[in-house]
């Protein structure tokens, strides 16, 4: 348990997008998650500051009532830490996670909840996904608290990636499956702004071919085909519902260019809500 760990994984190219305005994934596969080490050493926030040459003992007897709990909590995190056997070590962080919450120290509560979630979903008894993801709930909610945002969103986004990829076992619905899928791709369960844009520009591109292969656009004052990149080019006037006027649709493609228009609509509200949720919990 020493060694657990949270966090969902980023590739590189994607890393290096978005470290201005996204600093997640673009594409990260939800079957292949790596973790970045969870803190070992937690220090409660409403203990007492360390002094020099004064005794944890010596603490705890000068320590105000209400920062007893605390301490107890510290300890109980330190000793599941310490912990060789496995079993008695996710006792022990339930254990903190519980002193914790009492004692509002919620830093400690989301490390140790997430530990213990990353302890039930183990294939070896006790295997336990539902319970899991509660304790992951109670994470997120505690990172929050303690205004760690980031990690809550990181754990929020891999507990719906574990869902979408374990859907089987939690017997999700088939209808269900598919929207989390798209949900994913589409918005990276709405926490990827940038996922969103590049939604949008594989979305226009794709459109840009259909028209240019099926000679769909016609240019105000000409008559001879088009080349690719004026296709594209109608395409994401289309889909952003500008509307210049220097080229229409033709009469074979008009009902697509519609939909086009409405994808866009559609997905330039999306990319709000996502952004705003974003920068909500930043």
């Amino acid at each position: 348990m020493n060694t657990q760990s949270s966090s969902t994984s980023r590739d590189t190219a994607e890393e290096a997008a978005l470290t201005t305005a996204d600093g997640a994934t673009a594409a990260d596969a939800f079957d292949t998650v790596t973790h970045d080490d969870l803190p070992n050493e937690m220090e409660a926030d409403f203990a007492p500051l360390p002094e020099s040459g004064v005794a944890p003992e010596e603490q705890k007897r000068t320590a105000d009532p209400f920062q007893y709990d605390s301490l107890q909590a510290q300890e109980a995190f330190d000793a599941a830490v310490a912990a060789e056997d496995e079993s008695e070590s996710v006792q022990l962080y339930i254990l903190a996670a519980k002193i914790a919450e009492t004692a509002h120290e919620w830093h400690l509560v989301a490390v140790a909840c997430q530990r213990v979630g990353d302890f039930l979903l183990t294939p070896r008894p006790p295997c336990d996904i539902e319970r899991a993801f509660r304790m992951y709930r109670r994470a997120v909610a505690a990172y929050e608290q303690c205004g760690l945002f980031t990690e809550a969103r990181r754990l929020a986004y891999r507990q719906l990636c574990l869902k979408l990829r374990r859907a089987a076992e939690l017997q999700v619905p088939l209808l269900h499956r598919i929207e989390l899928a798209l949900y994913w791709a589409i918005a990276g369960f709405g926490y990827r702004p940038s996922r969103v844009i590049g939604t949008a520009m594989v979305t226009i591109v794709l459109y840009g071919i259909i028209f240019w292969a099926v000679n769909g656009v016609r240019r105000v004052g000409y008559e001879g085909p088009i080349d690719l990149w004026k296709a594209i080019y109608f395409s994401g006037v289309t889909y952003a519902t500008v509307g210049y006027g220097d080229f229409i649709p033709a009469e074979h493609v008009r009902f697509l260019a519609l939909t086009e228009g409405i994808v866009g609509i559609f997905t330039m509200g999306l990319f709000v809500a996502v952004l705003a949720n974003r920068l909500s919990r930043s």
